[in-house]
């Protein structure tokens, strides 16, 4: 696996492989925007951006001003693609959507809310297009491959990212304590970012840990393709009513469906989330702490009770 701390390994020497790693895959998927199959590739650079940024915050208090900077580039890249990658995920969710309940949305409607959606998408990589944003992109994420170098980590071992692991699951937990109070679209979004990034430092730690992580590892995937469902619902929501997209009868019964099915997300969410997020943080990080240093003095044994091969 590309996104995960090997073993026997340093944290900071992992963290620059790692890094450099998904800088280049999201170059590589940066071949150009005009059609879905490009659209597509857009979607898995951001997403490997994201990935970046989720290792960043793991390593930050380690870091120092170093992270200040790296994490600049990768947010300004990552809004820079969010337009075409928005897009393509809302066609997904409308396709998706349809296939469930067909009966509710209608074929018709379906068709010319399809439609307007396609022709909306193809706006969106024309102005992409004419702004040169993959290459613009392209040349941002090649700019942080080249100054990784630079990064040094001032702890080592499981030092060197307890208190961004901490950090993660603190905002994650806060965040969903924030939609409970006040279940706003943003509110929503907002979470699902921080539960990404808990998600991704998951997967990072997971060697590290015996690979006894995957149950939480797919809780937080599932919590996090609701939340990434439900914030596509509500960009569809918006460009239905904002931009006119088809008749205003069909368009007010498919805001009566939408509008249904984020009910339905958000209760989904918020019972995920409260299973997910139980205890305190602290004691999520004792566990994961506990787990690391069992692995290591596993992995330790083990070396050592390996025989030398014989000689020849």
């Amino acid at each position: 696996m590309s996104y995960a701390l090997k073993g026997r390994r340093s944290v900071a020497r992992e963290a620059k492989r790692i890094a450099d790693k998904q800088l280049a895959l999201a170059v590589e998927r940066l071949s150009g925007v005009g059609d879905r199959r490009s659209d597509s590739a857009v979607h898995e650079a951001r997403r490997h951006v994201k990935k970046v940024r989720a290792l960043l915050r793991l390593v930050k208090p380690s870091l120092g001003d170093r992270y200040y900077a790296a994490n600049r580039r990768m947010r300004l890249a990552n809004r820079m693609l969010a337009p075409i990658a928005d897009g393509e995920g809302v066609m997904v969710s409308l396709e998706q959507f349809h296939k469930n309940r067909s009966r509710r949305l209608g074929a018709q409607t379906y068709s010319a809310i399809r439609a307007a959606l396609v022709e909306r998408v193809a706006r969106t990589d024309r102005k992409a297009k004419l702004g040169r944003v993959v290459p613009r992109v392209a040349h941002i994420l090649c700019t942080q491959r080249r100054r990784l170098y630079e990064w040094s980590l001032n702890a080592s071992g499981f030092r060197a990212i307890e208190p961004g692991l901490e950090q993660s699951y603190r905002r994650a937990r806060t965040g969903m304590r924030r939609v409970a109070a006040e279940p706003s679209a943003t509110a929503f979004h907002r979470w699902r970012r921080r539960v990404k990034d808990l998600w991704f430092q998951v997967r990072l730690l997971e060697p590290r840990c015996g690979n006894v992580l995957v149950g939480d590892q797919r809780r937080l995937e599932a919590l996090d393709g609701c939340l990434g469902e439900y914030h596509n619902v509500v960009l569809l929501e918006e460009a239905l009513i904002n931009e006119g997209l088809v008749s205003r009868g069909q368009t007010a019964h498919a805001l009566r469906e939408l509008r249904r099915y984020q009910v339905e997300l958000r209760h989904k969410a918020m019972a995920m989330g409260r299973g997910i997020f139980a205890v305190r943080p602290r004691r999520f990080v004792r566990r994961i702490k506990g787990l690391w240093r069992s692995a290591k003095i596993i992995a330790r044994a083990t070396r050592e009770e390996t025989p030398w091969p014989r000689a020849a």
